[in-house]
C-alpha cells in the first residue's frame, strides 16, 4: 500500500519541481497549442481558444505547450532510500512516489532490484512499477 502521510511527501530532489509543485521541464518558451492531457495544470489551459469555440478544435479542451528549460530526470530508486528504513516502509514510499509522479505527469525512472523502468509515465509504466513493488521478494518463489 502507498504511504499516505499527513503532510505532502516531497518527491526525491531530482524531480526539479517548480514552486507550484509541477516539474520544471520545458517551461521556457511558448511553442503552441495542443490537445489537453489529464494532468495539465489549469493555468496552461488555452482559455481564449476554448472561449472562441473554434470548430477546428471540435469542442475539445486545449493547453498551451511550452518547450525549453532544464530537465532533470526523476529517479525513484529503492537503493537510494535510507538503509535504516524498514523494507515495507521503503516499498510503501516508492508506491507513493510512483502515484505522485503520475499525478503530476512527470516522467520518472523506477529502479527496484533487477527492475529498471523508464524514464516514462502513463498507465502501463505505473502498472509495471506497482506490480514490481507488489511482487518484491516473491518473484523467484514460484
Amino acid at each position: 500500500a502507498p504511504e499516505w502521510p499527513a503532510a505532502p511527501l516531497p518527491l526525491p530532489a531530482s524531480a526539479a519541481a517548480g514552486a507550484d509543485g509541477h516539474g520544471a521541464a520545458g517551461l521556457e518558451q511558448f511553442a503552441g497549442i495542443r490537445a489537453y492531457r489529464p494532468g495539465d495544470p489549469p493555468r496552461h489551459l488555452a482559455w481564449r481558444q476554448i472561449a472562441r469555440h473554434d470548430p477546428a478544435l471540435g469542442g475539445q479542451l486545449v493547453s498551451k505547450h511550452f518547450e525549453g528549460g532544464a530537465v532533470a530526470e526523476l529517479t525513484l530508486d529503492f537503493a537510494a532510500l535510507p538503509a535504516s528504513m524498514a523494507l515495507e516502509h521503503k516499498l510503501s514510499r516508492l508506491a507513493r512516489w510512483v502515484l505522485e509522479a503520475e499525478q503530476r505527469a512527470l516522467p520518472y525512472r523506477f529502479t527496484l532490484g533487477r527492475h529498471d523502468y523508464g524514464p516514462a509515465r502513463g498507465d502501463a509504466h505505473r502498472a509495471a512499477c506497482l506490480q514490481a513493488l507488489a511482487l518484491f521478494g516473491h518473484e523467484d518463489a514460484a
